[in-house]
């Protein structure tokens, strides 16, 4: 399953040899057109089931590399981190005196 894309609309600013976007289309299965600051669900590793939250921050093309770069926040649940869930709703602090 290969997913292609397309930058969306006009660069929306530069610095040096970078170009920033605001969207872009991704096409595939299903087309959908993901912009900054919308959350997606994504699958960190290609080979697994894991999937999280991801939220686009950044995306920009590099004129020396010719690469599309982005940039996204990612959101685990606990459970899918090394430390784990340690009770569903329980926060623990601990105090040192």
């Amino acid at each position: 399953m290969k997913h292609l894309f397309q930058l969306v609309g006009a660069p929306c600013g530069q610095h040096g040899q970078y170009t920033f976007y605001k969207a872009i289309r991704l096409t595939g299965p299903k087309e959908k057109i993901v912009a900054i600051g919308d959350f997606f669900f994504v699958r960190v590793w290609q080979d697994s089931e894991l999937v999280s939250i991801g939220e686009l921050q950044l995306l920009w093309t590099d004129r020396v590399s010719d690469q599309t770069l982005v940039s996204l926040r990612l959101y685990f649940l606990p459970e899918n981190t090394p430390d784990g869930r340690s009770q569903h709703g329980e926060v623990r602090f601990e105090l040192f005196t």
